[in-house]
């Protein structure tokens, strides 16, 4: 029976230990996943299923790699081919690690999505990643709430390929798909029954709302977590924009 992986080991121990842990989490669930619905299975994606299945709520785990799996899906679709047109591997870090902040772990006073970059990017430092795989997976999970980022042909462009691919899989799991055919028939309902939705996006909603009423600072204006805060307790505190404006230096 493998070993824990302690929260030391995972975010700032030796990296020995992660990726002994790692492995040993990774090769069972590997071996367990049916056609289509498998994991990438390097020594990174390993030590990171390792630390999302000590750290994240079930409910969220799920979410995460359902993520995964619907965005190489609408990929494919696409055709995009993995490891060829993107980084599969970096796509995984992306989705599993996208709600960390949403975890005790990564819980500070920054908004849930910079907590959850902020924590990705020491997780891959502590396995030796310094390259600009760092930045893409930062980038990501920050900015992966903002609204239609993606969509844009200058992002689409300029930005790495696993950015726009991992945030479209994440809001297909949040909201479902933008059309019919963005993921194949019947593809849905058999993530579903390996990795059923145990509350789904209400669930989620309400682990963000829970962050923010133990802590405003975590729902800054004008962000997610804030319009959240906001939309179901519309008697707290909340800076509007104008607010802002009548406050400034300026005086305009």
């Amino acid at each position: 029976m493998p070993r824990p992986v302690t929260r030391r080991t995972v975010l700032g121990g030796a990296v020995t230990g992660v990726v002994a842990a790692g492995l040993a989490a990774g090769a069972g669930t590997a071996a367990a996943s049916p056609p289509g619905l498998s994991f990438p299975t390097t020594r990174l994606a390993r030590c990171a299923n390792a630390l999302i299945a000590e750290t994240q709520q079930s409910f969220l785990r799920n979410h995460s790699l359902r993520s995964f799996l619907f965005a190489r899906a609408a990929a494919e679709r696409q055709g995009r081919r993995p490891d060829e047109d993107y980084d599969t591997e970096l796509m995984f870090l992306i989705c599993v690690l996208h709600d960390m902040g949403l975890t005790d772990e990564g819980n500070t006073d920054q908004r849930f999505e910079v907590a959850g970059a902020d924590l990705a990017a020491r997780f891959l430092e502590a396995n030796g990643v310094t390259d600009r795989r760092v930045d893409t997976v930062w980038d990501a999970i920050a900015l992966h709430t903002t609204q239609h980022l993606h969509g844009s042909p200058v992002f689409q462009r300029r930005r790495p390929a696993e950015i726009g691919i991992a945030q479209t899989g994440i809001g297909i799991d949040v909201t479902g798909p933008d059309n019919p055919d963005q993921l194949p028939p019947g593809f849905a309902d058999r993530v579903h029954t390996h990795y059923p939705r145990l509350g789904g996006s209400r669930a989620l909603t309400e682990a963000i709302l829970e962050q923010t009423i133990a802590n405003p600072l975590k729902a800054p204006p004008m962000t997610l977590p804030g319009e959240i805060r906001h939309q179901r307790h519309p008697s707290l505190p909340y800076l509007t924009w104008d607010m802002i404006l009548d406050a400034n230096s300026w005086a305009d």
